[in-house]
């Protein structure tokens, strides 16, 4: 996923505008960046562009990024092995550090006391978070106040449902990037019934594409 490839509408322009300007003020701009909307706006697209626009800068910047579930995995794995401070050595000296998906920490504990402490080490020496949800920090059931305290420190900003005016210009984009000739009213036609997500509009010209080829 790149920046190139998104496109950008009233629904996500803040969201695309403060990745895009957290990449050229690493640390120092909105730090933390928290992302928030429904399954399959874009979220996962912004946070793994903006991991490919800072090592595209720099490439001695690290940046890594991980989903919330493999991040407790690997945690867990850590305190198992006994590699609990190799583990966190590894988070805690990230330039960038971009976690997906933070409302899978509902209900985990030890992993909670985890990620606050990483956001402290890492806040407290200038690198930057990144981090998304399906919902605002504070609508996350079971998150500590403490942690909600700290994901409400930087800009949150939502990505809410495009209107039919951006799903045409992601269904153009994404036939542009398949190199796939599609008419505009194929295209609006498909617009017009998929509303929900981004997800579900690339799935239905996925499958208008290979009926095409396949027919």
């Amino acid at each position: 996923y790149t920046f190139d490839q998104f496109v950008v509408g009233p629904s996500n322009r803040l969201a695309h505008a403060a990745c895009g300007a957290v990449c050229n003020q690493l640390g120092t701009l909105y730090n933390q960046l928290f992302i928030h909307g429904s399954s399959g706006l874009g979220k996962t697209h912004l946070l793994q562009a903006a991991c490919a626009e800072v090592q595209r800068k720099d490439a001695r910047l690290q940046a890594a990024y991980v989903t919330c579930e493999a991040f407790v995995n690997d945690f867990v794995q850590a305190i198992a092995a006994g590699q609990l401070h190799a583990f966190r050595e590894c988070a805690r000296q990230l330039d960038l550090l971009v976690i997906d998906d933070i409302q899978f920490l509902e209900n985990r504990e030890s992993s909670q006391e985890e990620i606050f402490h990483t956001f402290n080490v890492l806040h407290q020496s200038g690198k930057q978070i990144i981090l998304s949800a399906d919902s605002p920090p504070s609508d996350i059931p079971t998150l500590r106040d403490r942690l909600v305290s700290r994901f409400n420190w930087g800009l949150v900003a939502q990505i809410d449902p495009p209107n039919r005016e951006m799903r045409q210009a992601i269904l153009h984009k994404k036939a542009q990037l398949r190199g796939a000739d599609i008419p505009d009213e194929i295209i609006d036609l498909i617009a017009e019934h998929v509303e929900s997500n981004i997800r579900l509009l690339e799935g239905a010209l996925t499958r208008l594409i290979s009926e095409t080829q396949l027919g």
